[in-house]
């Protein structure tokens, strides 16, 4: 984990690594709205395109009487707003007020293109929409930035306060006559503040060649009077063609959270359908495959004899695939006791855990009453538990002690480090001690070991061991921290120290999630470095700390799954989580569950761990499954749905006339129990791979 992600045990964020995390579209929408005071760019001057109005191809309310809406919206007389009032209250929302008029064709008419190389034309939508009045907006050339071009609609007659809630709507289409992929991006803002952007949720779009709707949540920082604030369209993404219809932008003021619209495409497209339009059965098929065994029991009587029409019991005790969590370690030993529910949940929910914080070297030597009392809890507790981590270069997470920091050649003044001494020498001595006493500190109490974490993003230790101080602007020039000799050394150092056979992994973030490609590549040249030593390497951890910009189709998640799983290792899901205030939870669990049900189909992966639990002690305050006052979050549901019922085997029957009773299992530990005549006798089985039990009640 980052510094500032790595877990809240000692509560000291840092800026930066969240910043490193910022997704390549969020990045572009701060670029581009930081250049927006001027709305046009390179050598065009912007204008406003006048739109022409279309013969509208639907018609209002045939009688003129009111369309049918849900309490407490507004009355309309636009059947395509009544219909959206309805949809959107079947949702659960509150009555909202429409904010460009009361029907889409004052809507529509609201915006206008905002320069002199985009033209705008009236478009007819066709019978088979819910909506009627559209345009087409086409690029003719290349711009410097995204704002060169917009499509934007200015609200005249309402003013915005601060906190205000709402909600914009757009039906987009990619033609397939665009002469590059339509790409569009969703912004709201005032006149009086340029370098915003109010959007809270999806941030961009690439149109289908179909329509679909998409839902824009939007929440307001600052007041706007009329006439000043407005929503647009970003266009200038190289000449192209989007089609635009049924616009609308609905104000709730402050009658609901931002986090409870919904966000993002509300469909998708049936030309999906193909690449991943099946995904789900897909990964049933590789889950049957690579997560289950056949499990035949075989009852004898006393003398060996097979005894037909024995009642058999199957019951599953626990998976073999490891679910697990970051715990806290100082927030479960010094703010809870037994039955709080941070222990209930943790132990009840999961057969792995790992700490977020108190395996780190710093924390182990000046804390390690904390860091032995909650490796012995989870042990105690039936829980294996990861080592995370033996190096960890981030000195603001306070993950490394000041005595190093300083022959690091960097001050940390949270630390009480104010003077430099930079000394290679013994940042290398030291650190390969480090690895060595740790890992044989605790043997097999610990699963695995993550060696090193983020090497990619926090090399202090590799330009401290190769002369150079481990500061924020400091480079190695001879040395590429992801091919650096003193990685395999101290990978060798933990195989020596190692019981025989435990795994030995690396973790790092931008690796999986996200579209971060450049980071994905290093990762990859790391693993094989590393899996071409003489120590080896057994596993690839995956942070995955998503926002809504950064998630994955079930293709993209196996094609960077295969990319690391093609070196012979396996793979670890170690950071899971969902942060992001403009995500609606109803899709975060949508996502949540296409993701773990995809990690789970894939052979490599063995652990998938959730980054915290509760929101009250989560890095950014939006853990998964439960919020601070431990109400449940929809995501876990769905992980309850899947880990303790769809891939949870419990199952009876009767011997045939061979004795025998056969069934197919998800892999794991279970207790299968045979009767005869009222006697029984039960044994605890792992399933793993196709396995006989042979039991004998009468004996």
């Amino acid at each position: 984990m980052p510094g500032s992600n790595d877990g809240p045990d000692d509560g000291n964020d840092d800026e930066n690594g969240a910043f490193a995390r910022r997704s390549l579209l969020g990045t572009l929408a701060a670029a581009g709205i930081a250049g927006c005071s001027s709305i046009g760019g390179g050598d065009s001057t912007p204008t406003d395109t006048e739109t022409p109005e279309p013969t509208p191809t639907g018609t209002p309310h045939p009688d003129g009487t009111p369309a049918d809406v849900p309490p407490g919206w507004p009355t309309v007389r636009d059947p395509y707003y009544g219909e959206l009032a309805s949809t959107l209250g079947d949702q659960g929302l509150p009555g909202g007020e429409f904010c460009y008029g009361t029907s889409e064709a004052a809507a529509m008419s609201a915006f206008a293109v905002q320069s002199n190389i985009g033209t705008i034309e009236p478009l007819s939508v066709g019978d088979d929409q819910p909506f009627a009045s559209a345009r087409r907006v086409t690029v003719e050339e290349s711009t410097e930035n995204p704002w060169n071009v917009t499509l934007k609609g200015t609200v005249e007659d309402r003013a915005v306060e601060s906190g205000d809630v709402l909600l914009g709507v757009f039906y987009l289409r990619g033609p397939e006559e665009s002469e590059s992929t339509p790409t569009l991006q969703f912004v709201a803002k005032d006149e009086d503040n340029s370098s915003t952007n109010m959007v809270r949720g999806v941030q961009q779009a690439e149109p289908a060649d179909e329509w679909i709707r998409y839902y824009v949540p939007i929440q307001f920082d600052y007041d706007a009077e009329a006439g000043t604030w407005w929503t647009e369209l970003f266009l200038g993404f190289g000449p192209q063609t989007v089609d635009i219809g049924g616009v609308a932008l609905i104000d709730f003021d402050q009658n609901i959270s931002v986090s409870n619209l919904p966000s993002g495409p509300a469909s998708q497209p049936s030309s999906d359908d193909g690449a991943d339009g099946d995904w789900e059965a897909a990964a049933d098929e590789r889950i049957a495959e690579h997560r289950t065994s056949e499990l035949t029991v075989e009852v004898t009587d006393a003398d060996g004899q097979p005894v037909e029409a024995a009642s058999v019991d199957v019951t599953m005790q626990e998976h073999d695939f490891g679910f697990g969590a970051g715990v806290d370690g100082a927030y479960l030993l010094n703010e809870t006791s037994q039955g709080d529910p941070y222990r209930e949940y943790i132990s009840e929910l999961f057969n792995t855990a790992t700490l977020t914080n108190h395996h780190k070297w710093r924390f182990w030597e000046q804390e390690k009453h904390i860091s032995d009392g909650v490796t012995q809890w989870l042990l105690g507790e039936g829980l294996d538990v990861r080592g995370h981590v033996c190096l960890y270069a981030d000195v603001s997470s306070f993950a490394v002690p000041p005595d190093i920091v300083e022959a690091m050649g960097r001050t940390w003044e949270e630390g009480g480090v104010t003077e430099t001494d930079l000394d290679p020498e013994y940042v290398r001595e030291q650190t390969l001690s480090h690895v060595s006493d740790i890992v044989d500190y605790y043997g097999d109490d610990i699963l695995e070991w993550e060696v090193v974490n983020e090497v990619m993003h926090s090399p202090g230790f590799v330009q401290a061991v190769n002369g150079v101080a481990a500061t924020d602007d400091a480079s190695l020039e001879d040395v590429d921290p992801v091919e650096a000799p003193i990685l395999r050394e101290w990978f060798a150092a933990a195989r020596d120290a190692a019981p025989e056979g435990m795994p030995l992994a690396i973790n790092d973030f931008n690796v999986l999630a996200g579209p971060y490609e450049e980071d994905r590549a290093r990762y990859e040249r790391q693993v094989q470095f590393l899996a071409d030593s003489e120590a080896g390497l057994d596993a690839v951890g995956m942070e995955c700390h998503f926002s809504q910009d950064e998630t994955l189709t079930p293709g993209e998640i196996m094609d960077g799954l295969d990319r690391y799983a093609q070196h012979d290792v396996s793979l670890r899901i170690t950071e899971f989580d969902m942060a992001d205030e403009g995500w609606n939870e109803s899709n975060k669990s949508d996502f949540f569950r296409r993701f773990l049900k995809t990690v789970f189909s894939h052979p490599a992966v063995e652990e998938f761990l959730v980054w915290g639990i509760n929101d009250a002690n989560h890095w950014q305050g939006d853990a998964p499954f439960f919020t601070a006052s431990w109400a449940e979050k929809a995501p876990l549901g769905e992980y309850r749905s899947l880990v303790f019922d769809e891939w949870w085997t419990d199952t009876d029957g009767d011997t045939d006339g061979d004795g025998t009773f056969s069934t197919t299992g998800f892999d794991g530990e279970y207790e299968v129990t045979a009767t005869v005549d009222g006697t029984e006798v039960t044994q605890t089985v792992t399933l793993s791979g196709d396995t006989t039990v042979e039991l004998s009640p009468g004996e």
